[in-house]
């Protein structure tokens, strides 16, 4: 990671020199200035600048005081010949004074005016399809969840409402029990066929919100080679997104991650002798340690002969279903070659013209520099509300405007977007929650966004809202800082003192 620029301590420098740099952000600068001649000489030349505005400012800070007795003086006056001269000597004492206090006028006004854009702090336009579009194609190569699900979660919510819908029961499951050790070796058979085992069919993907219930039919045609062609219908057949998922990087590493972190947070159970789409599957379900209800907090059917994830549900605290997958069609083919995927309503699924997302957030880096990003200012730690940092990645690999953080307990999934600048609208289809201190939005992905100091910040999760919240509450609430009157006036004397050096 490339350590921090000047222009990324402009701000700092003079804040630095005005004595109201947070300790965070002046040992960073201290450590910059400890290897750069130039920001040093720049400090040096802010710090001579503030003492003549303060030498200044201390001799002028009798001339309200002074003008304004002299001037009372004269209205006392009961003489024309008295008030003259009198008036001739207030001039003669005030004049150097006046001329300090237009010296210092002309030296903030000089300061005010050169100083530079503030490009620090950028507008930040309505971040809901970015984050929509960035955490489904992190959803799309994380193990246990399939490419209909992330597909699904591209879509503006308003566009897959619907009425009335009703998730099938759960498959009974008639075989024996499964043991840890079954139990592991299914979950990592799942994750390793999400990128391998090629096939095609429909996913029903259904996420439960009272009167505000999303669903789609999710058409797939998967190549290992190639990755998911995709094409996203409402439930009454109308296409409303389509492209393609790349195929899941299947990281050992990854799927090892992600496995352990739910092992290490729930009960694991498994039985087997149930059937989805006509084919076999056992059934892993994750349980709550300090579970108040019956409900598991998830369950996975998986195909006992291919490891691919045929049905999936997710609940809350409460025991309530929030998100359930489950393919309605399911063609499992042995070798890659294209087949045509028909949806619901017959309609073949042709090549995609491109893909299905483009994230904004395309530079990968190792979970290790989460310290480094934290040191140069990022809200960025290996663990968050309990869970686990699992990726991370931004726009650009240096000097980077967004960051993004994935976390995850192994069963749902948290994104955390931080930007620099400031919101410049409310996002949409959200509503201000004064307890939580953010726009939220609850529909496939359960979203909130707010303004942080010098930063915008997104949740945007697969999982339960009150998984959200808890995300929202261990992140800073900041005061947002405006750029001061001085401060702008030291940026453009440094500006000024840079230019003639």
């Amino acid at each position: 990671m490339k350590r921090r620029s000047c222009r990324d301590f402009a701000e700092a420098r003079s804040a630095y020199v005005d004595g109201y740099l947070g300790e965070d952000e002046r040992q960073a600068l201290l450590a910059h200035l400890s290897d750069c001649s130039d920001c040093r000489a720049e400090v040096a030349a802010l710090q001579r600048l503030r003492s003549l505005l303060t030498d200044t400012g201390r001799q002028a800070g009798a001339v309200p005081d002074a003008l304004t007795d002299r001037l009372a003086a004269i209205a006392r006056s009961d003489g024309a010949g008295s008030s003259d001269r009198r008036t001739h000597a207030v001039m003669v004492r005030t004049m150097p004074l006046v001329g300090v206090a237009l010296l210092m006028v002309l030296i903030a006004g000089v300061g005010y005016a050169a100083a530079p854009p503030d490009t620090t702090r950028r507008g930040v336009p309505d971040p809901t399809a970015a984050v929509r579009s960035d955490f489904s194609a992190v959803i799309a190569q994380l193990p246990l969840t399939s490419a209909a699900v992330a597909a699904a979660l591209t879509v503006d919510p308003m566009r897959l409402r619907a009425s009335g819908v009703q998730v099938d029961d759960d498959p009974t499951m008639t075989g024996p029990q499964l043991d840890s050790g079954q139990i592991d070796s299914l979950l990592h058979r799942a994750a390793w066929a999400a990128a391998r085992v090629p096939y095609s069919g429909v996913q029903q993907v259904v996420a439960p919100r009272d009167d505000r219930t999303t669903a789609a039919d999710v058409a797939v045609d998967f190549a290992p080679a190639t990755g998911s062609r995709i094409a996203v219908r409402t439930l009454a057949g109308d296409q409303v997104a389509g492209g393609l998922v790349p195929t899941p990087a299947a990281s050992r590493i990854a799927g090892n991650n992600v496995i352990a972190a739910l092992a290490a947070r729930y009960r694991l159970t498994g039985i087997t002798g149930g059937t989805v789409a006509g084919r076999p599957v056992a059934l892993v379900r994750a349980w709550a340690k300090d579970a108040t209800t019956d409900k598991p907090a998830a369950g996975w059917w998986i195909d006992t002969a291919t490891g691919l994830v045929l049905r999936q549900q997710l609940y809350d605290h409460t025991g309530r279903l929030v998100l359930a997958a489950h393919y309605t069609t399911l063609s499992v083919r042995r070798s890659a070659s294209a087949a045509a995927v028909r949806s619901p309503v017959g309609r073949e699924l042709t090549a995609s013209a491109g893909l299905l997302t483009r994230p904004l957030t395309t530079a990968t880096f190792t979970t290790a520099s989460a310290g480094a990003l934290s040191s140069q200012g990022w809200f960025c730690h290996a663990r968050l509300a309990g869970l686990q940092l699992v990726r991370l990645r931004a726009d650009a690999p240096a000097e980077p405007g967004v960051l993004h953080m994935v976390y995850t307990d192994g069963l749902s999934t948290v994104s955390v977007f931080e930007r620099r600048g400031d919101l410049a609208d409310p996002p949409s289809a959200s509503t201000w929650d004064p307890t939580l201190g953010a726009y939220r939005t609850d529909a496939l992905v359960n979203a909130a966004t707010w303004q942080s100091g010098d930063a915008v910040f997104t949740v945007a999760t697969d999982g339960p809202t009150a998984l959200r919240d808890a995300m929202v509450h261990a992140l800073p609430h900041e005061e947002a800082a405006g750029p001061t009157t001085m401060g702008r006036i030291q940026a453009g004397w440094s500006r000024i003192l840079h230019a003639l050096g």
